[in-house]
């Protein structure tokens, strides 16, 4: 943009709008208080609505801070929040989302099983010793067992009812138009919908995110696309966490498999991207929540830990 563009506050919002793929009518009051925030005036050199821009960007995209924690975690291991792991949203919507779910009051996770704990020693598990020969997955990595194990017993909780209502799922819905048209197009277009009328439908992120990842190998644009819809499941879904989470998300409780598949996916994204660190801190988030490991973290958390490169002979 030249520097003797003149930008006017109309102008600004227009640009932000179409920046950020957020209405217009929503970034009144950041446009608004430009001159007040950056200490400039109406109108903007186009190198200076430049520098506001970026500004107005990286605001609408920051974290917002994890559950506040009112004692020291003296428990030992425990869940990561995505704020602890990222400063950045992908897409400059998901805080607005975030704000709206907390206004409305989002739902706890609670105890599961009838209040039963998970034994990491019982016979069932995975064995104080785990055999870390490769098998026809790979060579699992153990390493994340130890703090399972010297947890000892901890509660079975389970997430909100992801699907409520009497009505088929927006994912099976999704899904089936899919399955019935070949439309991959109608497919997005109604899990879009779905997330704009309840942004609590993770799975439906989730579900956005692995069709943009398979996406990315064709399209360049997917691989942030992907990025953004699978933090934006996991935060949504970290609404409903206590702070100091330490319990453990059962595979077999089914309203917990949304948040488990958002996260393998975030994990997978950003292993992809080359955030080797970022994703071992998720593939940790999926191994302490579901030691059981119905995803097979534990064949890749040792791999993103050590920078190996994502390749698809990974998966």
């Amino acid at each position: 943009m030249p520097t003797t563009t003149s930008v006017s506050e109309d102008a600004l919002r227009t640009m932000l709008a179409d920046r950020s793929g957020l209405p217009a009518d929503t970034l009144w009051a950041p446009v608004h208080f430009v001159p007040r925030t950056f200490g400039m005036s109406w109108p903007l050199t186009g190198a200076r609505a430049e520098e506001v821009l970026s500004a107005l960007l990286d605001e609408l995209r920051r974290v917002l801070p994890p559950p506040q924690q009112d004692e020291p975690d003296g428990r030992g291991h425990r869940y990561v929040y995505l704020s602890e792991i990222t400063d950045r949203y992908e897409r400059c919507d998901t805080r607005r989302i975030l704000d709206r779910i907390h206004a409305a009051g989002p739902t706890a996770a609670r105890p599961a099983f009838g209040g039963e704990d998970y034994h990491p020693r019982s016979e069932d598990r995975w064995g104080a010793r785990p055999s870390a020969a490769a098998d026809l997955e790979g060579k699992p990595t153990w390493g994340w067992w130890r703090a399972v194990r010297a947890a000892g017993p901890r509660p079975y909780y389970r997430m909100p009812n992801p699907y409520v209502g009497d009505e088929p799922p927006p994912v099976d819905r999704a899904l089936d138009l899919r399955g019935r048209t070949g439309n991959d197009a109608a497919y997005r277009a109604a899990l879009l919908a779905a997330v704009r009328e309840d942004p609590r439908q993770i799975d439906c992120w989730a579900h956005l995110g692995s069709d943009a990842f398979d996406r990315a190998g064709a399209d360049d644009a997917a691989l942030s696309q992907a990025l953004g819809f699978y933090q934006t499941a996991v935060a949504v879904a970290e609404l409903s966490l206590p702070p100091l989470f330490s319990a453990v998300l059962s595979w077999s409780e089914l309203d917990n498999r949304p948040f488990h598949r958002a996260l393998h996916g975030l994990a997978l994204t950003w292993w992809r991207l080359g955030e080797t660190k970022k994703a071992t801190a998720v593939f940790g988030n999926s191994l302490w929540t579901n030691p059981d490991d119905n995803q097979g973290c534990r064949y890749l958390i040792g791999q993103a830990k050590a920078g190996v490169a994502w390749t698809t002979e990974e998966l």
